[in-house]
């Protein structure tokens, strides 16, 4: 009887340690959740899962990207315009200050992988993420108004876009 007691609480220790963890922004940024992550749910909704094949979008200033870094293990190093569109697997998500960060396999052409702050990165478009933001979203809204002001489409399609574009414009 011991001995099947002994081995429940162990399995169940070993259930512990192994967990999978998902944090979202909210726990993150008020750190309620540290360290290594197998998901994280950002700002916006979108969730990241260690295994997950990512996009990086456009730097900020055009030239290197200012949130996505070549991770050597002992320094940072830049990731330049060239990476722009380039896809990359999520290896590691990990929660440190009130930030969390992605480490990434290496894009094509590069020596190491990524390391990015995930949600400086969404906020000004070096991630590209399939959750809209809201200057995508009056972007698009202006587009379909502009097909139906050229009567390409009629004012029924045009409000379901316009109902489900809303939620994201701020």
């Amino acid at each position: 009887m011991q001995k099947i007691i002994i081995t429940i609480a162990l399995q169940f220790v070993v259930m512990v340690l192994i967990a999978q963890t998902t944090a979202t922004f909210e726990d993150v940024s008020t750190k309620k959740t540290k360290g290594k992550l197998d998901g994280y749910i950002a700002k916006n909704g979108e969730l990241f899962k260690v295994g997950d094949i990512i996009t990086l979008g456009n730097p900020v200033n055009g030239g290197n990207f200012q949130f996505a870094f070549q991770f050597t293990g002992l320094s940072y190093e830049p990731v330049f315009n060239n990476a722009i569109n380039h896809q990359v697997q999520i290896k590691r998500i990990k929660a440190r200050g009130k930030m969390a960060f992605l480490y990434t396999t290496k894009p094509d052409g590069y020596v190491y992988g990524l390391m990015i702050n995930t949600e400086l990165a969404i906020s000004q478009g070096e991630l590209q993420t399939s959750i809209l933001s809201s200057d995508q979203a009056l972007e698009e809204l202006k587009k379909w108004k502009d097909e139906l002001d050229l009567e390409y489409i009629n004012q029924e399609e045009y409000d379901s876009k316009k109902a489900e574009l809303l939620k994201y414009i701020k």
